[in-house]
C-alpha cells in the first residue's frame, strides 16, 4: 500500500509541474508486466470573423481540427511512456476538397518517459522527453490549450516529493536548435543559434497552516546564442505567487497575487521589466446555478524610452496568454503594448517593434482590469462572462514620427457556453467582441472593432 500511495503521489508531482495531455481511457491491454492505455481527442472548431479589428475586413467562416492519440504504457519498476501524436490542420487546407490524397501533416506532440523513485530514490521523478509545460496559472510557462497544435517542449523534468510541505522541481529545454548537424549528429556550426530554458521552481499548499490556496516560487532563465539575436542575451525572471483561500458558509474566498521580476542583459543593454497581478472572487457553490465571480488586475511594464539602455518591458516567455488577456487574442498578438509576438524577445531586446504602417513604436506594456463572471443553469450547460478594459503601462509613441497616442488600448467582452453532451463530448460556443480606444487606433490605423463567433465539439475518449 505504501508504495501504491508513494506512486500517485510521484505522479501527481509530474500532472501539477508539467501536465500530460488530458486522456479518457479507452481500453487496457496487458502483455505480461506491461499495462497499455489508449485514449484520444478530437476537437473541431468553427470560426468566424465578422469584422477583423482595425482593418473591418470580414466576414470570413474557417475551421480547423485536432486529432490526437493518446498512448501510455506502464512498464516494470516504475517506468512510464506516453507517446501522442497529433494531426492538426484547417477545412480545404491545400485545396483538400478539390482533388485526391490526404496533405495534412502529422506531428509529436508528446514523447516522454517517466521514471518513479528511479535507482531506489524514494520521492523522486524523471520525466525525459517532449512534453506539456504548465507552471503555475500558466502566465509565464503554458502549453497553450486553446491553439489546436498547443505547445509542448523538449527536455527533462527533475522533480522531488517533500510530503506536505511541497514539491521541488528542475526543467531543462530545447527551444530552438537551429544548427547544422552531419549523419552522426555533430555540430557543424560552432556558434549555431541555440536558445535554452531552465526553471527551478518550489511549489506547494497551505494545506499544513491550516487554510486552502498554494504558493509557488520559479526561477526561469533563457540564454539565446548571439547568432539568434545579433548579441549575447540573456534573461532571468524570479516568479512567485500566493493563492490562499478560505471556507466560508456562503461561499469559498479566493485570492490571487503574484509578481515577477527581470534581470539580465542584451549586448550592452539590461533587462529590468515586471509584472504582478492582483485579485479576488469567490465561487457560491452551495446557491442555485452555482455562480462565481473573480474581479483583478494584471500589470505588464513596457519601455517608455527605446534609445537608452535599459530594457523596461516585461517579456512573458512562454504564456498562454489567451487565458488572460482576452479570448480575441488581439491586444497580445497584434500591438505593442503586450511584447510577446511570436519573437517576443527579439521585441524587447530591440526595445521597438514595427507597425502596420512601418513605422517603429515603443514597446509600451499593458494594463488590464478584468471580471469574470461564470454560472451553472443546469447540470450540463455552463455560462461564462469576462470583461477585459485595456491601458498600455506607458504612453504608446510613434518612434518614427515622434507622435503620442495616449495608454487607452480598449475594452473586450467574451461570452461562452459549455453544453456537456455525453461524459466524452462538450460543446461550445462562444462571441469575443473587441473595441479600441485611441492608443490602439493610433498603432493599428483605423478604428474598426472586433467580432469573433465561434462554435466547438471537443470529442475525448
Amino acid at each position: 500500500m505504501r508504495k501504491a500511495l508513494k506512486a500517485v503521489t510521484l505522479m501527481g508531482l509530474a500532472a501539477a509541474l508539467i501536465a500530460p495531455a488530458a486522456t479518457v481511457k479507452a481500453a487496457d491491454m496487458d502483455m505480461g508486466s506491461t499495462k497499455v492505455t489508449i485514449g484520444g481527442q478530437l476537437r473541431e472548431r468553427l470560426e468566424w470573423w465578422g469584422q477583423e479589428v482595425g482593418t473591418g475586413k470580414g466576414a470570413e467562416l474557417g475551421a480547423t481540427y485536432r486529432a490526437r492519440l493518446n498512448i501510455k504504457a506502464e512498464l516494470a519498476d516504475g517506468v512510464t511512456a506516453v507517446f501522442t501524436p497529433q494531426a492538426v490542420g484547417y477545412w480545404g487546407e491545400d485545396g483538400q476538397g478539390l482533388g485526391l490524397g490526404e496533405t495534412t501533416s502529422f506531428t509529436m506532440h508528446e514523447a516522454y518517459m517517466l521514471l518513479s523513485n528511479p535507482f531506489g530514490i524514494n520521492n523522486l521523478i524523471v520525466k525525459l522527453g517532449r512534453q506539456e509545460v504548465n507552471l503555475g496559472n500558466q502566465r509565464l510557462v503554458g502549453a497553450v490549450g486553446w491553439s489546436q497544435a498547443g505547445r509542448s517542449l523538449d527536455g527533462i523534468l527533475v522533480g522531488y516529493v517533500a510530503g506536505d510541505y511541497g514539491l521541488a522541481g528542475f526543467f531543462y529545454g530545447k527551444l530552438q536548435d537551429a544548427g547544422s548537424q552531419d549523419a552522426w549528429f555533430r555540430p557543424q556550426v560552432e556558434d549555431e543559434p541555440d536558445i535554452d530554458l531552465y526553471v527551478a521552481t518550489w511549489q506547494g499548499k497551505f494545506k499544513p497552516f491550516g487554510i486552502g490556496g498554494t504558493y509557488e516560487l520559479t526561477d526561469i532563465y533563457v540564454n539565446p546564442t548571439s547568432n539568434a539575436l545579433g548579441a549575447d542575451a540573456n534573461v532571468n525572471t524570479l516568479y512567485g505567487r500566493v493563492t490562499p483561500a478560505f471556507e466560508t458558509d456562503m461561499a469559498k474566498v479566493k485570492v490571487n497575487i503574484e509578481a515577477a521580476y527581470q534581470n539580465g542583459s542584451f549586448g550592452g543593454a539590461d533587462f529590468g521589466g515586471y509584472m504582478f497581478s492582483i485579485g479576488a472572487g469567490a465561487d457560491f457553490d452551495q446557491v442555485a446555478w452555482e455562480p462565481s465571480v473573480f474581479i483583478g488586475y494584471d500589470y505588464y511594464s513596457g519601455d517608455d524610452n527605446p534609445n537608452d539602455n535599459d530594457l523596461d518591458a516585461f517579456w512573458s516567455v512562454l504564456p498562454t496568454a489567451h487565458k488572460w488577456l482576452g479570448h480575441a487574442d488581439t491586444v497580445w498578438v497584434n500591438t505593442p503594448f503586450y511584447q510577446f509576438n511570436g519573437g517576443g524577445l527579439v521585441h524587447v531586446a530591440t526595445q521597438s517593434i514595427t507597425g502596420p504602417n512601418g513605422d517603429s513604436y515603443n514597446i509600451a506594456g499593458v494594463k488590464d482590469l478584468y471580471l469574470k463572471l461564470h454560472a451553472k443553469p443546469l447540470e450540463k450547460v455552463a455560462l461564462g462572462l469576462d470583461l477585459h478594459y485595456f491601458k498600455s503601462a506607458e504612453d504608446v509613441v510613434d518612434i518614427t514620427t515622434n507622435k503620442n497616442y495616449g495608454s487607452d488600448i480598449g475594452w473586450e467582452a467574451d461570452l461562452e457556453a459549455k453544453y456537456r453532451y455525453s461524459k466524452n463530448l462538450c460543446l461550445s460556443v462562444g462571441y469575443d467582441y473587441f473595441s479600441p480606444d485611441d492608443a490602439f487606433k493610433g498603432y493599428i490605423g483605423d478604428d474598426k472593432a472586433e467580432h469573433h463567433v465561434w462554435a466547438q465539439a471537443d470529442l475525448r475518449f
